[in-house]
């Protein structure tokens, strides 16, 4: 089985962070490198994309009753992945906007997010549902062969409520976004950002303790050990 759900969870939280820090600095008015985030946009889009339209159409994920995770990693990398390359696109095209008036450039990108707020909206029935979804069939739990991780396994409750509050996190703050920019209440973006840089941080671990915990694993499964840190 090829999966790679350790690169999607660090590159969606590295993902969160940047759109939140993006986001504030439109909401608080200040200059934006134009270039530099369509670069960070383009990258982490890119990433996404491909791995969230791989898992959706492949189904990597196999056997054992994990066939979910091709749906609860799969199909919301491809659609973050999708906003990142839209976003690249925009900032990429509109570089001479962002070079003049501050104000007048915030104001224009703030009024082209707008058409997104459907979109993200949408997300956020998505991520809600899949939050609810792990809490409801305790999904998540670990291997006891999976260090650090695994010495959990046996209470699969934990894990499922901490992917069920890291899903919830994000559709809270997809859920702010989307009203914020569909009732024009621009004030609530700055809720949103809390949420996606709490939820980005809370990705960034995940995907990064993942490398140690799934190495580990499949070491631990071709050596016949139980290293359990």
């Amino acid at each position: 089985m090829v999966v790679y759900n350790e690169i999607v969870a660090l590159v969606s939280g590295a993902g969160l962070i940047g759109f939140a820090w993006f986001l504030s600095h439109l909401v608080k008015g200040k200059r934006i490198d134009s270039e530099g985030w369509a670069g960070f946009f383009g990258v982490t889009g890119l990433i996404l994309f491909a791995t969230g339209l791989h898992t959706t159409v492949t189904w990597p994920f196999g056997g054992d009753g994990f066939e979910y995770a091709n749906i609860a990693f799969g199909q919301p990398a491809l659609a973050f992945g999708t906003l990142m390359l839209f976003a690249a696109v925009y900032l990429w095209r509109h570089r001479a906007l962002f070079t003049g008036e501050v104000e007048a450039a915030n104001a224009a990108a703030l009024s082209s997010l707008r058409p997104t707020a459907v979109f993200v909206g949408a997300v956020a029935l998505m991520m809600t549902a899949l939050a609810i979804t792990f809490v409801r069939f305790e999904l998540g739990a670990a291997p006891e062969v999976e260090p650090i991780s695994g010495r959990f396994g046996h209470m699969p409750i934990l894990e499922a409520l901490f992917l069920g509050g890291l899903w919830g996190v994000v559709a809270l703050g997809s859920w702010l976004y989307a009203i914020a920019l569909l009732t024009n209440r621009p004030q609530l973006l700055r809720w949103a950002v809390y949420a996606w840089l709490l939820g980005g941080v809370g990705f960034l671990l995940f995907g990064a303790m993942n490398y140690y915990t799934h190495i580990g694993m499949y070491y631990n499964i071709s050596h016949g050990t139980m290293i359990k840190w």
